[in-house]
């Protein structure tokens, strides 16, 4: 995977690694705040399926046994995370 996705899409790897996209406004007081789903534009929308599309991805290359380990994982970057620790307890 680490050789496959970021030659694919680098801006999908960078959500796996760092974290989710978070569509975000700055108030009156400029202190920003994510927005809500009805404030999101067309590149707030943009964002939000690129999460989607890295989850699935790694959703979808995991057997059956894999998806126990991470369930309760609620970004990408929790879910490589995860994998990575397993990965590591079974190479030793």
């Amino acid at each position: 995977m680490e050789n496959y996705i970021p030659t694919d899409d680098y801006e999908l790897w960078m959500l796996i690694m760092n974290g989710p996209l978070i569509p975000k406004k700055a108030r009156e007081d400029w202190k920003i705040i994510p927005k809500k789903h009805e404030e999101f534009n067309a590149e707030d929308f943009r964002m939000m399926e690129k999460n989607a599309k890295a989850t699935k991805l790694l959703y979808f290359s995991l057997d059956h046994g894999e998806h126990t380990r991470i369930f309760k994982c609620e970004s990408t970057k929790e879910i490589w995370n995860a994998l990575q620790v397993a990965m590591k307890v079974q190479v030793k």
